[in-house]
């Protein structure tokens, strides 16, 4: 168990990487993403209704990027290891869920010092990413919570941390 009370995955694969350039764009990532939906757990992609309540509720318009993720895959755990949220919460069997991130955003705002306008929404062996929605960056940012691992897009930390090392198309 780590220090978020999370059980780790054996085989996960959340290793640290450096961050190269992104040479995939979010198209092919998704595609990679379906190509092994038997990886991954999810609730099922989020409908546009669902995240305009989302996008009310955080009071920011979700990155294109992300709000293309939900509306193809959802939340749920990725790849054995990856927990990405989504617009609801997602029962991976009958002791774990994987919060949704209006859940995740008030528990961090409870527990730590999470400012305004970053919106986790990836969690793997504790380390939570955030995107900051406070700016126009039309870069989609990514932050580690903890550290000081930086991404400049979506596409770009799928590419680098979730997705395998191997191929997967």
């Amino acid at each position: 168990m780590n220090a978020l009370g999370r059980h780790e995955r054996v085989g996960e694969e959340t290793e640290r990487r450096t961050m190269k350039p992104g040479t995939l764009r979010l198209d092919q990532i998704l595609l990679a993403f379906t190509g092994e939906m038997d990886r991954h757990t999810t609730g099922g992609p989020a409908s546009d209704r669902d995240l305009r309540r989302l996008e009310a509720s955080i009071g920011h318009r979700l990155p294109p990027s992300l709000r293309a993720f939900l509306l193809h895959l959802g939340g749920g755990l990725f790849f054995n290891g990856h927990e990405i949220f989504g617009a609801q919460r997602v029962m991976i069997h009958d002791i774990e869920l994987v919060p949704d991130i209006i859940s995740m955003r008030d528990w961090l705002a409870r527990t730590r010092d999470l400012r305004e306008g970053l919106i986790p929404f990836h969690r793997a062996r504790g380390v939570i990413h955030v995107l900051d929605l406070r700016s126009n960056d039309a870069n989609e940012r990514v932050s580690c919570l903890d550290g000081p691992d930086d991404y400049p897009n979506l596409a770009g930390f799928l590419e680098t941390v979730v997705l395998p090392r191997r191929p997967v198309f």
